[in-house]
Order: C-alpha cells, then sequence, then structure tokens
C-alpha cells in the first residue's frame, strides 16, 4: 500500500543539536569560550567581569566549576527569554551600542552558546536594573538528543530581589569519560588563558578611559602558585620598545603617524610623519585605522638595554634576566587586531605571521623586521565602517577585499618604521659594524701594504740586514703586482652582474620606449600588404608613392628600436674591454635616451650643463650603470609628485685633479638622518613599494670603480647626489 503523500505548507524543525553546532562545534575552543562570556560583560556595560576556577569534587567526581561574574546591567526575564535564549538574535546588530555607549563586540547572536564547550551544566543568573533576578538552568548534555529544539524545555524562574544589577554564570565541568570537560585545563592550558586574557584588551589609551577590568581566581588550584587572584594587566614589556610608530590611516589613505626612538629613553627622538598610502593591490579602504607598532632589537646588547630601561619582574620586584626577557619578549610578540578594544583571534599569537613579515625579512634581510620583533596594535572600526567581518568561528576576519587593504596598509605603516631604524642602526655601526663597500673590500683583498709593514717590523725586531728586509718586500710587491689582473677580473665580473641588475630594474621604461615603433610595424604592416595588392590589381604608380612613406617610416622606426639597443648595450654587455678615456656627455645623454618616452609624457624638464669634451678614464660602461640607476630613482619620486614643474638637472665641473658632477631633481627628497647614515646606499634599504634596494648601491659601487665617491647632499628643493672621481 503506497503511503499518502500531502502537499503543503511546512516550517522548518532544528535539532537540538544545533545548539551544539553554533557554539562549541563553531567556536571549538575552551579559550575562544571565555572570552565570547568575557566580551557579554562589557556589552553589558560592566566595569569589572570575574573568572574563578574552583576545582573540586561533584557525586565523588573531580569537576572544575567556572564561575563568570560581572556587575553589568543585567537581564530581566524578558531579555532572557526574547533574546538570550534565541539563537542568531540580531538584537545587538540592530542597537549596535551599550547604553553607555560602548560599540557591542558580539552581534551574531551565538557566542554565549559556545559556554556549552566549557561545561555538561550551566546555571545563568542576572539581575537587572529594576531588581528583577532570572534564572536558567541549562543541561548542555540535552541538546545532543534526537529531539527537535522546539520540544527541549528549560527552567528559567524569576522573582525580586534589592541586589545590585549584574550577572553570574556558573558552569560545571565534570570529568566523563565520553565527555571529559576539565582534561583541558591543564598548567599549559591555564598559563596559555592567562596570556590569551592579557592580549585581549587594547592597551590604547582611550581605552583605559572605559574602564573594564579582568580577575582571574583559582581555588583548590593543583598549580600551588596559581591558588590566588590575578588582575589581568598588559605586558609591562610594550612600554620599553626600542622604536615605535603609531596613528591613524583614514578611509582615503590619509596617514598621521609618529616615529619614535626611544633606545635611550632619556633622550627620545620623534618624528611626525604625513603621508598617502595608495593601495596597489586587489585590497580596498577599510575605515578609520589606528596602528601601533612597538618594536625590539633582539640582539645581546639589545636585551641588555631593554632589561636596563626597567624591566621588573612583577612577582619579585627585581630586574629580569635576558632569559626571562627573551621568554616574555616570545610571549607577547606579533601584531594583534583589535575591534573596538577587544582582540581577534587568531592575530597576534605566537606562530600567526599573518602580516608575512618573516617572508618579507628572507627577502630583504637588512631592512626588514621579523615577527618575532614586534609588538603590535591595530585597531579597526565595526563593519557597518570597515567591512571587515569576523568568520562566525571566532577564527579571524573573512578575507575579502577589505582584508586585503588592512593587510597593504599595514605593512606600509610599518616600512615607515623600517627605513628610520634601518637608518638609526647604520648611523650608530650596529647593523654590520664599520660598513665597508665591495670595492673596498677587493682592494684590501688583493693589498699586500698592510702585510709589508708588519712583516719589515718583525724582521727589523729580530735584528734581520736592511737588505735582506729589502729583498722580502720587493717579493711581496712582485706577488702584488700578479694579483692585478686577477683583481680587475673580479670587478669586471661584478659590474657586469650589476649591469645585469640595473637592466633588470629598468625593463619596464625599455619596453615603453620600444612600444611605440612595435605599435607601428604591426599596423603599419597591413597598410603595406594593401598598397602590394592594390599596386599588382592597377599598375597604379601613385600607389609607389605611399609605399615609399611606410618604408621610410619602418627605417625610422627602426633606428629607434636600434638606437635603443646600443644605449642598453653598456648594462647587457657579457664581456668588459680595457679601461679607456671616454666622454662623460655622451654617457649622460645616452642615459636619459632610455628614459625619453617617459619623461616627455611626464613633462620632467631635463637641464644638462657639462663640457663635450671633458673626459675621465675607467669603464664608460660603470658611469652609465651609475646615472641609470640616479635617473630611474628620480622617475619613481617625480612620478609621484604633485608638482606643476618637475625637474632633473646634472651639471658637471672638473679641477686638475677632480670631476664633479651634481645630480638633482625636485622629489620627495631625503631625510637628515638618511644622508647623514648613508643608509640610502645600504643594499636592501628602499621606500619604494615593492623596491629592491639594490638602486643606489650598484649606483656608488659603480662610481667608486672610477676612482671616485657617490654622495647624498642636503638639499631642500628634492635629492641632491654628487660624483666626485679623483682623476
Amino acid at each position: 500500500m503506497e503511503q499518502e503523500v500531502n502537499d503543503g505548507i511546512h516550517k522548518i524543525r532544528p535539532a537540538a543539536r544545533l545548539i551544539h553546532t553554533i557554539g562549541s562545534d563553531l567556536i571549538g575552543d575552551s579559550y575562544a569560550a571565555l572570552v565570547e562570556l568575557v566580551k557579554n560583560s562589557y556589552d553589558a556595560d560592566a566595569s569589572t567581569v570575574e573568572i574563578n576556577f574552583n576545582f573540586t569534587k561533584i557525586d565523588q567526581e573531580e569537576a572544575i566549576v567556572i564561575t563568570i561574574i560581572d556587575n553589568g546591567h543585567g537581564m530581566g526575564y524578558d531579555t532572557i527569554i526574547n533574546r538570550w535564549l534565541v539563537p542568531a538574535t540580531d538584537d545587538k546588530l540592530k542597537r549596535k551600542a551599550s547604553p553607555k555607549g560602548r560599540i557591542f563586540q558580539g552581534r551574531k547572536g551565538i557566542g554565549r552558546f559556545a559556554a556549552s564547550i566549557l561545561g555538561q551544566e550551566m546555571t545563568l543568573t542576572s539581575i537587572d536594573e529594576t531588581g528583577e533576578q532570572s534564572t536558567v538552568i541549562i543541561d548542555w548534555t540535552i541538546f545532543k538528543s534526537n529531539e527537535f529544539l522546539e520540544n527541549i524545555e528549560l527552567l528559567v524562574e524569576k522573582k525580586q530581589t534589592n541586589s545590585p544589577s549584574g550577572t553570574v554564570i556558573e558552569i560545571i565541568a565534570k570529568k566523563n569519560k565520553d565527555d571529559d570537560k576539565i582534561s583541558i585545563w591543564d598548567r599549559i592550558a591555564v598559563e596559555n588563558l592567562i596570556k590569551e586574557l592579557r592580549k585581549l584588551i587594547s592597551p590604547f589609551e582611550e581605552f583605559n578611559n572605559d574602564s573594564f577590568q579582568i580577575d582571574l581566581s583559582f581555588k583548590n588550584s593543583p598549580f600551588s602558585d596559581l591558588d590566588e587572584s590575578i588582575t589581568i594587566e598588559t605586558y609591562p614589556v610594550i612600554d620599553l620598545y626600542d622604536y615605535r610608530i603609531s596613528g591613524t590611516i583614514d578611509d582615503k589613505g590619509k596617514a598621521i603617524l609618529l616615529f619614535e626612538n626611544n633606545l635611550n629613553p632619556k633622550a627620545k627622538q620623534s618624528e611626525k610623519i604625513e603621508t598617502h598610502f595608495d593601495l596597489d593591490g586587489n585590497g580596498r579602504y577599510c575605515g578609520l585605522i589606528k596602528i601601533d607598532y612597538r618594536v625590539f632589537d633582539r640582539e645581546p646588547e639589545a636585551i641588555d638595554n631593554l632589561i636596563n630601561k626597567g624591566l621588573i619582574d612583577p612577582v619579585s620586584q627585581k630586574y629580569m634576566g635576558k632569559n626571562e626577557t627573551r621568554r616574555l619578549l616570545n610571549e607577547v610578540y606579533g601584531v594583534n587586531i583589535y575591534k573596538s578594544f577587544f582582540r581577534i583571534r587568531p592575530y597576534g599569537n605566537a606562530g600567526v605571521d599573518w602580516l608575512d613579515l618573516d617572508k618579507d625579512r628572507i627577502q630583504n634581510f637588512t631592512l626588514r623586521i621579523s615577527n618575532n620583533q614586534i609588538v603590535g596594535f591595530i585597531t579597526i572600526q565595526p563593519e557597518e565602517f570597515s567591512n571587515l567581518e569576523e568568520k562566525s568561528a571566532r577564527d579571524g576576519l573573512k578575507e575579502n577585499e577589505y582584508y586585503f587593504g588592512l593587510k597593504e596598509l599595514s605593512k606600509k605603516a610599518l616600512a615607515e618604521l623600517e627605513i628610520r631604524r634601518l637608518a638609526i642602526r647604520t648611523k650608530s655601526e650596529k647593523s654590520r659594524g664599520n660598513r665597508k663597500t665591495v670595492q673596498e673590500t677587493i682592494n684590501n683583498l688583493f693589498s699586500l701594504t698592510e702585510v709589508k709593514k708588519t712583516i719589515s717590523s718583525k724582521l727589523e725586531q729580530l735584528k734581520i740586514g736592511k737588505e735582506t728586509i729589502i729583498e722580502i718586500e720587493k717579493i711581496l710587491e712582485s706577488e702584488e703586482q700578479k694579483n692585478v689582473g686577477l683583481k680587475e677580473e673580479i670587478e669586471k665580473t661584478i659590474a657586469i652582474y650589476q649591469g645585469q641588475a640595473t637592466l633588470g630594474k629598468i625593463v619596464n621604461f625599455i619596453l615603453h620606449e620600444g612600444r611605440k615603433p612595435i605599435q607601428f610595424f604591426n599596423s603599419e604592416t597591413k597598410v603595406i600588404e594593401r598598397y602590394i595588392r592594390h599596386y599588382t590589381a592597377t599598375k597604379d604608380n601613385d600607389i609607389l608613392d605611399d609605399l615609399d612613406e611606410s618604408i621610410e617610416g619602418f627605417r625610422a622606426n627602426s633606428k629607434l628600436i636600434s638606437d635603443l639597443f646600443k644605449r642598453i648595450n653598456p648594462l647587457a654587455k657579457q664581456k668588459r674591454g680595457s679601461k679607456t678615456n671616454f666622454k662623460i656627455d655622451r654617457i649622460i645623454k645616452d642615459s636619459f635616451q632610455i628614459f625619453n618616452s617617459t619623461l616627455k609624457e611626464a613633462n620632467i624638464d631635463v637641464a644638462i650643463n657639462c663640457n663635450p669634451d671633458l673626459t675621465i678614464y675607467g669603464w664608460e660602461e660603470d658611469l652609465f650603470t651609475a646615472l641609470t640607476n640616479l635617473i630611474e630613482n628620480s622617475l619613481y619620486w617625480l612620478l609621484l609628485s604633485t608638482k606643476q614643474t618637475r625637474v632633473i638637472n646634472i651639471e658637471v665641473s672638473s679641477s686638475n685633479d677632480f670631476v664633479i658632477i651634481d645630480y638633482k631633481d625636485n622629489g620627495a627628497g631625503l631625510t637628515d638622518l638618511e644622508i647623514e647614515s648613508d643608509v640610502i646606499f645600504e643594499p636592501g634599504y628602499t621606500k619604494k613599494l615593492n623596491g629592491t634596494g639594490l638602486g643606489l648601491a650598484i649606483a656608488g659601487e659603480a662610481v667608486e670603480r672610477l676612482n671616485g665617491k657617490l654622495k647624498a647632499r642636503k638639499y631642500n628643493e628634492g635629492a641632491y647626489f654628487q660624483i666626485e672621481i679623483n682623476q
């Protein structure tokens, strides 16, 4: 017999297990579950919330009773029935803020159900501001039955009281072979909870004005040193940073930041930075962002300096040791994200390098800092302003275009700190000791001058005859001369690699220069084909004149391509000849010709003042390499400039002993620190987005092969580089 099928309207009947799905299964983390309950206390305008762990026995079985107590405005019977017990209620989403004006942390209406991960039973007692006390008792195990959710009955009672408003949640976690809720809370888990809570609240000053204190206590604790009450405070080390950058980035990319050098707290230095961050990737601006990055050097002397700044153990009240200080930094490092002053997990957790700092450091070890050197705090606005959405599982933000914008802006703000930090470290010779250029290293490697002095001095002490000493010196001089050729071969090889690196840096400009001739070839080829077909059919001699005109166009554009290849040939050479005398003026003009189209399109004026007959001795490719890198650098900043007039000016002067090339542009210019420290010539140092930091380093090395020096000079109008070549 067939079963009768009834058509009609039916309702979705969720199973009771749904509560575990949106609660413990979705959150899946005891720390996150406790944090959700703490956030609810904050949303209730509480000034304090107490978390107590009571290690006890219930029915002769081991158990933990977790109690969360707050002094907020509490909930009445109606609120509990129609809001608190309603999964996914939109109450907070609609109201957005508490009566005191706190921006709500929880808006999805599901966080409280994560309490089921903490224990099998829960009792909630809440008193509202009218004195109405309501109590609800929940046995979480019944939500694992096959019942429909609508058939689950909960006991909710109410009465009137004179007690102050607030909420108490008591969770009982029993040891059960099928549902063990207490094994998680071992010593490591308790320590991790303390770390989570210490990072939970933003340390920004604005939040300190909105008092919210978290107290954590333990009763009958199996951990002897934790059987006490702890007031959760931020890590003291974060105030003892070496470098800091803080401020805001608005919803259009305007950044107002403050950089601080705190290596010596008694002589703290600061610099205000006002700039604009463009988004170059797939991201979008994500509302107002507050940035606070605190960076710590981690060399042994830096750890000593950190301790001497006043790093005191909060228990012993004594200065911390080096190992303890490193352990503390390992606990606190990471870049945290806060929304309305509460941290969004897992950003800032150990091992969560969401800004890819360690990967970037591999690419540029000199400039970039690693994830374990930074304690960062980024505060974002609520979703309606930022479009940054938290995942339901509380495991971060949804990775939409606004998230990618947040990531890019956060890295650009950090880059402002990184370039200044490197300049300071270079100036104080921390990064490399007494820095030597590649050319100086090669010269020292092949020079036996110091060896000759040492040997001669030692021989004189041993009373060796003068003639013998002179003979030994001649042998050493002969060996030194033999190495001259090898030294020059090494210089040539380095120069070739640097030329090819420069070629790679300017390939976009080369393609730009060759674009128009290639476009002409592509379009005019079809025109010539039509002319030939027409002439074949008509024998019209007038067509030949048009054909001659097209051929002339081919000839002219072919010359443009040929000239371009000739100009870049010095950078592409696989071998170098001998040094010669060459004219400076020709090399300067050839260098600019590579960028001719870009210069014209950007209306950048170029002024060259050089005696056409002035020559210097060396490899002309080196001057070409140096100038090409300087010009590429100028173009980057001039193309970003909003100035009406943009100029590059080169002036060459000479004396009997020196040739001086003054190179100036009216772009962004350099800071005094960059000039004084010479950090701009440090390989890896760059202020360009995705820059290699090699351009000026290569230029400097190329000039040194010409027996010269490349220096940056102070200039109020832009950047000023001076090449001084000893003739």
